[in-house]
């Protein structure tokens, strides 16, 4: 696959996450995977080139650090690392779909060279959720 697709289906992955909620005003924000949550959750898994995960791990992190976590209506991004294969999956969140939209056009645009790094140097396969149910250790007696 050609570097400028690569780029375009990265970006069309992360235009799909949307919420409809709202951080609460002044709280810090964190990732939680919760039920009670308006939001879609992205789940993006991608696959590097053979022997690529350490440099997408990189351009991941250096990307939600440094560009996407800056990004209005940005909520959180989780980089895995897959303990059996090559691959990485981001789990991410945001608050609406408009922030979304800004941020890949940001990427599209060359305004995050390590997003940018990241989708044209692997293939994503990204696919939006929605928390149905959240399980816990249960204590026994």
């Amino acid at each position: 696959m050609q570097s400028s697709k690569r780029l375009l289906i990265g970006a069309a992955g992360l235009l799909m996450v949307a919420a409809a909620a709202t951080a609460i005003a002044g709280g810090p924000k964190t990732a939680t995977i919760s039920a009670d949550q308006p939001i879609v959750t992205m789940v993006n898994v991608i696959t590097p080139k053979s022997g690529g995960q350490d440099d997408l791990v990189k351009a991941l992190e250096a990307g939600m650090a440094s560009e996407m976590s800056k990004q209005p209506g940005f909520i959180s991004a989780s980089v895995l690392r897959s303990g059996d294969s090559e691959h990485v999956t981001v789990i991410a969140q945001w608050d609406r779909l408009e922030s979304v939209a800004a941020a890949g056009k940001l990427i599209q645009s060359g305004g995050a060279p390590n997003m940018a790094r990241a989708f044209t140097s692997a293939k994503p396969d990204y696919h939006p959720y929605k928390v149905i149910s959240v399980h816990t250790a249960q204590k026994t007696n």
